[in-house]
């Protein structure tokens, strides 16, 4: 299993001198977190650094070109086949920090995936070598972010391990919605929503467009709720709940998962876990 450290930080709270840790589980979570770093960057005025395995690759979650000069992508295929060489890497990232830093740029943003890296003669090792370096560069910086980026399809349950413990954070992706009741969070592992607080009347609605936004991006796939998060939830929600796993029926069911024991012991006694496109999770 991975090795989990204790500060978790959505996307918008970075800060500068946070060196962060992106595992995603698919292309779809990698899109989320990279692009919303990215874009915020170009929206704010920050450069933007990213370390691409090719020239050729696309930033995921940015569609359309950045204004010029604004990001800059440093292609790392002249090391393709060849042993992963850290302090080539990191020279060329300190050099264009270094550039942006004589441009003006108050804030420096910097994200690379290096899934390809773990998987060259020695890469985990050398790899941890570069995290420590940029660590120890990044952490006192008053002006550079860095997400690192690993495909978690590609590494194993041992690598994932040493690559948390060599960062201080790990970063998630935004929250759809937030506030001092109720947290609504994306997850891609499986697709769906987390609920973090208490769904009371006057949030169904909240959820209810969350929910249709997330629907309207998918295509028939099963959409899962993890609920373990939730205090409290009213039969109002549930019926909520109910009625778009209703509209959902024949198109991927609506999972309900983590949910409490009273929880379930009230849907199942109210009857809406034999509706159509409602399925309840064994999972607690």
């Amino acid at each position: 299993m991975e090795t989990l450290v204790s500060v978790r930080r959505p996307v918008r709270e970075l800060r500068p001198g946070d060196h962060a840790l992106l595992t995603f589980a698919n292309d779809e979570e990698q899109r989320n977190v990279v692009g919303s770093f990215v874009r915020a960057g170009l929206a704010a005025g920050d450069k933007v650094i990213y370390l691409a395995e090719t020239a050729h690759a696309k930033i995921p979650g940015v569609p359309i070109p950045p204004p010029p000069g604004r990001l800059s992508l440093v292609a790392l295929d002249a090391f393709n086949g060849q042993p992963y060489q850290p302090r080539t890497v990191l020279d060329a990232l300190a050099a264009e920090i270094r550039r942006a830093e004589d441009e003006g740029y108050g804030t420096i943003r910097v994200t690379a995936d290096m899934t390809w890296a773990v998987r060259r003669p020695n890469g985990l090792e050398l790899l941890l070598g570069s995290e420590q370096r940029i660590e120890h560069a990044i952490g006192p910086s008053t002006s550079v972010i860095a997400i690192c980026e690993y495909d978690r399809r590609r590494c194993s349950p041992e690598e994932l391990g040493a690559l948390h413990q060599a960062h201080a954070i790990v970063v998630v992706p935004d929250p759809e919605f937030e506030d001092s009741v109720l947290r609504i969070v994306r997850t891609f592992d499986p697709t769906g929503l987390a609920l973090i607080g208490e769904l009371d009347a006057s949030r169904h609605m909240v959820l209810d467009d969350v929910l249709a936004r997330l629907v309207s991006s998918l295509n028939g796939s099963e959409i899962h709720l993890d609920l373990s998060g939730l205090g409290f939830i009213d039969l109002g929600a549930i019926n909520m709940l109910a009625d778009v796993a209703a509209r959902r029926a024949g198109r991927g069911p609506l999972v309900l998962d983590r949910m409490s024991p009273q929880f379930r012991t009230v849907m199942e006694t109210v009857g809406w876990h034999m509706l159509p496109g409602l399925r309840l999770s064994d999972e607690q």
